[in-house]
């Protein structure tokens, strides 16, 4: 597992095993009531996305101000990862 985060948001890459196929993992933590998470539904192209989200989080002036549907919308709409949303609380 490979993991980047700033003060609102975790992101977690999950690597293909023998057992699960790849996804990624996305945490909001800034809303600590409902601890709201996504996770990616197709593969096709998550190394990319993955290396994309990694780039800017090396960017210090992108990465301090990236949040929950900031990365979704990357994940969704460049990448067409198809994210599923849900409330970690339920």
């Amino acid at each position: 597992m490979e993991r980047l985060n700033n003060e609102f948001v975790s992101v977690c890459y999950y690597k293909k095993t023998e057992y699960s196929k790849p996804y990624i993992l996305v945490k909001d933590l800034k809303d600590e009531y409902n601890e709201q998470t996504s996770y990616t539904t197709l593969i096709r192209g998550i190394d990319k996305a993955w290396q994309f989200i990694a780039q800017i989080f090396n960017s210090y002036e992108l990465k301090k101000d990236l949040n929950f549907s900031d990365i979704n919308k990357i994940l969704d709409e460049k990448f067409n990862l198809k994210t599923h949303y849900y409330c970690a609380m339920d």
